[in-house]
């Protein structure tokens, strides 16, 4: 694997980490100035604003992720491949 997919992969699991920190601690302090039911209501899955929040806060973590496994699989694609490869078939 080469150095830029390894530190790729490292910034999106901290990245992922972070963000969800940032989400449990959020829904800890709705819990305790708000009440349960407050959370409830923010944990319902008809609630697009939180669930789009949610998204937008992990989505750089698996873009990363993402590109990550990019760069592995065409690194690792690319080893293997001849240095003079012809379009042409050879009869």
């Amino acid at each position: 694997m080469s150095i830029l997919a390894k530190a790729l992969r490292l910034m999106g699991t901290v990245w992922l980490c972070a963000a969800g920190l940032l989400i449990v601690s959020s829904h800890l302090v709705v819990l305790h100035l708000d009440g349960f039911w407050a959370l409830v209501n923010l944990l319902n899955p008809w609630n697009v604003a939180n669930m789009l929040t949610l998204d937008l806060t992990a989505a750089p973590g698996l873009l990363l992720h993402m590109a990550a496994d990019q760069l592995t699989t065409t690194a690792g694609s690319s080893q293997n491949r001849p240095a003079l490869v012809s379009p042409y078939p050879v009869h």
